[in-house]
């Protein structure tokens, strides 16, 4: 197999979800070349430099106020060009980002085969999350390969025609990534940002209890975000016993909104710029409650063990709800005020959750496409 495989990264969760099947591949040998568009630079630099992996290729498309439009339009421009000029075996795209979407619809349109990693997501919501729901699902439509987390992502694409033969239940490489990290960390090979590890020693001396709290998604941006940031202040004002730690999103709409509430002038709460990959998973391990927004993390913390409150109608991550360890509150105010009610009155015993997978997703992905494509 001469041709190389091509593994498209957009944002940092691509990143952390795709290096690890980009290690495996090139430990079976496989023609691979890594393309990271660029869009979210910094974020995306970060995970890379902390696993030394540099890109093949970068197509730089980040500008300011970029939107949905112009990331489609320049990934799919740029594509098309390296494909014409590496001629790939597959194209690899992970998840459900606008640049996998487009990506996959470039590799498509030159007739590639696509290969689509953390399939068999849904909401059955197209416009929640937005954009992802419709672009997992133009994904899906085109791929070739389909690599699935769980049973129940499996059964999704069997129910919407995909050939069972075409579907492989592999695990969720976020857990790759994340035992990874965490063996890391405890090795001390990753160092901890101090002013986070001082905040962290200093509220377990202090026996305060610690929460972590993100939101990023875009259809919060309205009053959906707002309305949970002024729930958070309220709730953080009354339990100066309880910290939070609130890493802000560097989307302009976020900052300002968390400037509008307050919660920045709070002595119980610590606002940050968001924290490297490796600072996140230092969190995720000792904070005592998570409220978030994120897909990604919702795998993660299920996997070390801790409670969530999801700041979302809908997840297509409903393994953490089956399991009892995530409470769906929307952005509704008295839920959100109900569900810390509820963890802050109760002790209950929370445990590891393991239906993301045993952390060999990479390897497996990289032995089916070895086998699939050599005798293709």
């Amino acid at each position: 197999m001469s041709k190389p495989i091509v593994i498209i990264i957009g944002t940092r969760p691509d990143a952390i979800k795709l290096v690890p099947v980009y290690k495996a591949l090139k430990k079976e040998n496989i023609p691979v070349l890594l393309c990271a568009t660029n869009q979210h630079r910094e974020l995306l630099d970060q995970v890379l430099e902390m696993f030394d992996v540099q890109p093949d290729v970068c197509l730089n498309i980040m500008k300011e106020n970029q939107d949905l439009g112009y990331i489609t339009t320049a990934v799919l421009t740029k594509t098309q060009a390296l494909y014409a000029q590496v001629n790939p075996r597959a194209v690899m795209v992970q998840g459900d980002t606008t640049s996998s979407f487009a990506a996959a619809l470039s590799a498509f349109y030159e007739n590639i085969p696509i290969a689509h990693v953390e399939a068999g997501l849904r909401t059955h919501n197209i416009y929640a999350p937005f954009p992802e729901e419709a672009n997992r699902l133009f994904i899906s439509r085109i791929s070739t390969l389909h690599f699935a987390a769980t049973a129940h992502n499996v059964a999704t694409l069997l129910h919407e025609d995909v050939a069972a033969d075409k579907i492989f239940c592999v695990g969720n490489t976020v857990i790759d990534t994340l035992n990874q990290t965490c063996a890391k960390l405890r090795d001390e090979q990753l160092t901890v940002t101090p002013t986070l590890k001082e905040l962290v020693t200093d509220c377990k001396q202090n026996n305060k209890r610690m929460v972590l709290f993100t939101m990023h998604r875009r259809e919060s941006f309205k009053a959906g975000a707002r309305q949970v940031l002024d729930t958070i202040v309220q709730y953080a004002q009354h339990h100066p016993d309880l910290f939070f730690i609130f890493p802000v999103h560097p989307n302009p709409h976020i900052r300002d909104l968390a400037g509008q509430s307050g919660i920045t002038n709070l002595a119980n709460v610590f606002c940050t710029t968001p924290v490297m990959y490796s600072d996140l998973i230092y969190l995720l391990e000792a904070v005592d409650l998570i409220i978030t927004d994120s897909g990604g993390i919702q795998e993660e913390a299920v996997t070390l063990g801790k409670p969530m409150i999801i700041i979302r109608e809908v997840t297509e991550r409903v393994e953490v709800i089956w399991e009892g360890m995530a409470t769906l509150v929307g952005t509704d105010p008295e839920a959100i005020r109900n569900a810390l009610h509820t963890w802050y009155t109760n002790q209950f015993d929370y445990a590891p959750r393991f239906v993301y997978g045993d952390g060999k997703a990479a390897e497996r992905i990289a032995i089916i496409m070895n086998r699939y494509f050599s005798s293709t």
